[in-house]
Parts: structure tokens; sequence; C-alpha cells
């Protein structure tokens, strides 16, 4: 059975379905991040949210997509030929985030446009969907001032966007932080994958499994909830700052969500007040706890048990005053941790969800680039050339770089009916502006930064504070790193060295490999030799090539393997000082090619104190000193 048969079976008395119910009625909470979930329970649960919307706000809602490959002009609008106005031959066409009232009067019902935005990865969200997303969530009010219109709205939108829990490290914190509400949407899916084809062929089924409306008892709560206005009290908003004062990262917006969620709880259930146990039941809602400093300042506190939330009626709803509801007590176990909160009425859609970590971010390694917002800086090439590696594929906005396999099959879908409205030889293919797309390509990196690391002659140096300056500007620029690792111990060949290329310095292999002990040989000449042909591939060849590297080398110079024998897999003897002659021929070599610039730190060896700036002065480099151990010692 698909997700979406599950799905359509399942009650609404989980956790996830009270969730969308509190951002319906709450605005402040219409940004929504489920954890772990399919894009098919997150459009089944857009869907549902939706139809709470349709019943709080009274209009018709919107769904709108946000993939990979939206750019400004989808985004917020752009100039395109008039329709069937032949005396206006360009339009203003609004975009997917904007609207446009020039000529909407003021009274339409259409004035008011609520809208939900689907984000199926969110790690995958394009650039300038992104930056668009940061502008919008939260915001009263939007401003468009773009290619000559000035315009400005009420942006009306409930954001919903997938994200696995692992993968967090990808996205912007400043993304991130936008998203009030935070819930886990896992499904449990089939894993015969026979099943799932005859779901798909087996029409009468999906039928059958499409989104039933809201049920009646639904509604009512929902219209009844927008009528009660609950006060907070002293004591909820002290258990709000238990929950959001000890998190690993703080930030006002936490302890603002979660007061709206404590508040949108008290309405569903007709509390005339927002006590304590609606802070509880929304903080087990999204899987947030009580830090240990907060737990153990309350287990010094006595205190009676805590009555459980009642289901709420008319008599408790309009008979019960803000004078005669007790304000309760804090308790020593939590009701986050022990009770469930109040059931909702079934509805055709729900989760297998269990609260998680709401905020996985705070400890997830960092895997995004800096300033992940911002487009990455150029300084070689006017403007961003398609010259990376192809990742997909979108709109054409200009005649290069065409996806012709994607612009014949879009055109192929619409030749029954052009063939008829044109008058031309039958059979031939007929093409439309609209069919046209072009390749989507990875961003090139424009510099290198290539690492020669000797590990055998790290061992009384502090060459981690000398190399921590050039990692830091391969992390700023964006740079490519190519990693040779001289002598080092997990070596595939100990004659060898070896080589790790990653597209930027975040990559893990390449603080591994930083990181690895030293082995016994130093194949010196071999690594000089691996850094040569990389540097002359990545400059000289294909359209994509770099235009700066900066080769930095940690070695004494002493390397102890020749080349020969690195390329062969054996010695033959005798060696003497070939491996050296061999390091400072191809270093000769390197020196020759445009566009490096080389330095060598210098780890200032006992013996033969000379090697190492023989080697810098015929690679041209300039030369760093790596203090060694016993001098920062002493310092």
């Amino acid at each position: 059975m698909t997700d979406s048969a599950k799905l359509s079976q399942l009650s609404l008395n989980d956790l996830v379905m009270r969730s969308l119910a509190c951002a319906a009625i709450s605005p402040g909470l219409r940004s929504i991040l489920m954890f772990d979930t399919t894009p098919d329970a997150l459009r089944l649960a857009a869907q549902t949210t939706a139809q709470m919307l349709e019943i709080v706000t009274g209009h018709q809602v919107t769904l709108v997509t946000l993939g990979t490959y939206e750019a400004e002009d989808d985004l917020w609008g752009s100039w395109g030929l008039g329709g069937d106005d032949e005396q206006q031959l360009l339009q203003w066409k609004p975009g997917l985030l904007s609207q446009h009232f020039r000529d909407i009067p003021d009274e339409s019902p259409n004035k008011f446009q609520q809208r939900i935005v689907v984000i199926p990865d969110l790690t995958k969200l394009s650039l300038a969907a992104a930056r668009a997303c940061v502008v919008l969530m939260g915001s009263d009010v939007a401003h468009l001032e773009r290619h000559g219109q000035q315009a400005h709205w009420q942006p009306n939108i409930c954001w919903m966007a997938g994200c696995a829990s692992g993968e967090v490290g990808m996205v912007s914190p400043h993304l991130l932080d936008r998203f009030a509400l935070r819930i886990s949407g896992q499904v449990t899916t089939t894993a015969d994958r026979a099943e799932f084809i005859l779901e798909l062929l087996d029409e009468r089924r999906l039928e059958a499994h499409k989104l039933k409306p809201l049920s009646t008892e639904i509604s009512e709560q929902l219209i009844k909830a927008l009528q009660v206005h609950p006060k907070m009290t002293a004591k909820a908003l002290a258990r709000i700052l238990d929950y959001t004062l000890e998190l690993e990262v703080y930030s006002p917006r936490r302890e603002i969500a979660l007061a709206r969620l404590s508040l949108a709880n008290a309405r569903l259930v007709g509390a005339k007040q927002m006590t304590t146990e609606h802070v509880d039941a929304a903080a087990g809602m999204i899987g947030l706890t009580i830090g240990i400093k907060q737990k153990a300042k309350r287990s010094t506190q006595s205190s009676e048990p805590q009555p459980e939330l009642a289901k709420p009626t008319e008599s408790t709803s309009t008979s019960t005053s803000s004078s005669e509801q007790p304000e309760s007590s804090p308790e020593q176990n939590p009701v986050y941790e022990s009770d469930e909160p109040e059931e909702l009425p079934a509805t055709p859609i729900a989760f297998n969800a269990t609260p998680v970590n709401p905020y996985p971010e705070d400890e997830a390694p960092v895997e995004r680039e800096v300033s992940s917002l911002r487009s990455p800086p150029r300084r070689f090439r006017a403007s961003a050339a398609a010259r990376g590696a192809i990742i997909g594929v979108e709109k054409a906005t200009s005649m290069g770089d065409l996806a012709l396999v994607r612009t014949l099959l879009e055109a192929a879908k619409f030749q029954p009916i052009r063939q008829q409205a044109k008058t031309h030889e039958q059979g031939r293919l007929v093409l439309s502006l609209t069919d046209l797309h072009s390749y989507r390509r990875a961003p090139v990196a424009e510099q290198m930064l290539m690492l020669v690391l000797d590990h055998t002659c790290l061992l009384d140096c502090n060459w981690q504070e000398e190399l921590l300056p050039y990692l830091n500007w391969a992390y700023v620029e964006r740079a490519s790193v190519c990693l040779i690792q001289v002598g080092a111990a997990q070596a595939s060949h100990e004659l060898r060295a070896s080589q790790v290329i990653a597209q930027n310095i975040l990559v893990p292999s390449i603080s591994a490999g930083i990181e690895a002990e030293s082995g016994k040989a130093t194949p010196l000449a071999h690594g000089l030799d691996l850094a040569l042909q990389t540097l002359r591939h990545a400059l000289q060849h294909g359209r994509s090539r770099v235009h700066r590297a900066v080769l930095v080398v940690i070695s004494d110079g002493r390397g102890n393997v020749p080349l020969e024998a690195s390329r062969l897999g054996r010695i033959t003897p005798p060696v003497g000082r070939k491996g050296v002659d061999d390091a400072l021929q191809v270093a000769e070599r390197i020196r020759g090619l445009d566009g490096v610039k080389a330095v060598l730190l210098n780890p200032q060896p006992k013996q033969y104190a000379d090697l190492p700036l023989e080697l810098a002065r015929v690679l041209g480099a300039t030369v760093v000193m790596i203090p060694r151990l016993e001098q920062v010692e002493v310092e």
C-alpha cells in the first residue's frame, strides 16, 4: 500500500494533524518544517492544511511548489508578451510569490489571496527561492521594486517544507530559523516495489485514496477556536522560558513559536487562560524538553498532580470564567513526558509521527558553504557561464545551452493540437517558445587550493596554525580542494602518494586526509608529480578550467623514494639522493605554470635544514616558517 493510501485511511489522533490545526488558526505558525517525510505525504499535509485555511479564512487557497530551478523572474515576475491585447505588446506577469493588484478593485474577493508554498526538499531549494523565503517568512508587508514595477502587499502565505533531519547542516541557519513550527512527519513506506507499481497503475484505487473533505466536527471546532482569545498567565510564560533558555542556540523566535503553539492549543480546547498545561502539551507536540538545570530547579518544588486536559465542550468553553479556572502548579514529572495532548476529531490523513528534537541544526555538522544565501563571488568571469556539470534542466531564458531532448519531448506533447491549428506542411514538428529548456549546471569553482602534505615531517612542529589561514581562504572563496598525501600510513601503496579531490573544504575526506598518521616512506617526487598533473588539467583543459590556484607545500624536502620507483611500485638500489633530485626537477616544472601561487611551509628540520629552502627556491615559492613545538612552549 502506498503512503497516500495509508494516509487517507488513518485518523487525526496524531500530533502532526493537531499541529496543522494550530497553524491554521494562528498565522504566526504558518511556516512549517516537517522532518523525515516523503514528498507525497508533505503534499497531502498541505492539501489538508488548505482545507483548514479555507474554513478559517473563508477564501480559496492555492498551492505553489518551489523546486530547484526557480529564478528571480519566476518568483517575483517579469515582462512577457501580451495575450489578446494587440495595443499592449508587453504585459507584466506576476511571479509565484508576488501579487499584482493594479486592475483588481478593492472590493473584489480576489484581493485576498491565500497561498501554501510547498518545498519538497529544503536542501535542494534554489538560491533565489531560499533568499525569497528569508525575506517573506514572518513578514507583514512585502515590497517589490523590479523592472520599473513598484508594489506592496500582504504576503498571505503558509510555508510547508520537508527536510531530512540528517541533512539540516546543508541549509542556511537564517532560513531554518524562520520556520516556527517543527514537526516529525515520518510515514511508514512499503518495501514491496511490485505492490507500489500496481497502486500507481490502478486508477480506481487512486480515486478511492484521494483526500476527502474535512468532517463537520473539525470545521465547527476550528470556527469555535477563532472565537476564543485566552490570556497568558505568568506561570505559563515562565514555563516557556524553562524550555528555551537552555537550548544549544538561543533564538527569540523559538520562544515566540512555543508561546504561539501553546496559545493555539488553548484556543482549540476553548480555555480562557493559557496555563502551564498548554505549554507542556505544545512542547510535547514538537519534542521539546526542559533543560537539566530547570528540571533540577523544578524537582525541589512540591506540587499536586495536574488534571488531564479535558476534551472541549460547549459548557467548558462558555461557562468557565478566567477567575474560576485555577492555575496549575508545576509537578516533578512534566505532562509532556507522561500524558498525550487531548485528541481532536478524526480526519482522513495521519502520520506515524513521534516527537523528536525540533532543532537538530544545533548539533548537526556544518555542510553548507559560507554565506550560503549569497551568490558565489566571481573574480574572473563577468557572469555565471554555463560551464559546470549538468544536474538538471529548467525553463530556457536564452537560446544558449539548450537541452534538446527535453525541448523535443516538451514539444511532442502538444503536436496533435498544433498540427490542427497551423496551416503548414503536415508531419513537421512545431516548436513554441514555451518548449525551450536549458541545462541546469552546478556552479564552477574559479579557484583551487592545492595542498601537498608530507606527513613524515609533522611530528615536532606546530603546522596546524600555519595551515589554517589557507584553509580559511579556500572556505571563503568557495575554492575546490586537492589534497596530495605524501607518506601517509593509510596509503594504498607505501611508495606512492595519494590524491583526494573535493568540491570544497567541507568535504569530510579532506579533514580526514589532513589528520592522517605518518608512514615510513616519503614519495615526495611522486606527490609533486601528481600536483603537476592536476594543476595542468585544472588550469589548461576544458571550458570550466580554474583561473587561479594556490599551491601549499608542507615538507622538509627529504624525499627518499625516486619517481621511477613510485611508478613501478618497487625500489631498485642504490637510491642515494635520487628522490630529492627528482622532487626538485618536478618542482621546477610546476614553477613554469601560469596562475599558480606557491607557498612552502618550512617545518625547520634539525637535519638537512637547507633542503626545504632549496625546494622553495626551485618551486618559486614564498617560505613561511613553522614554529617547532619546543619554541612554542618556551614562548
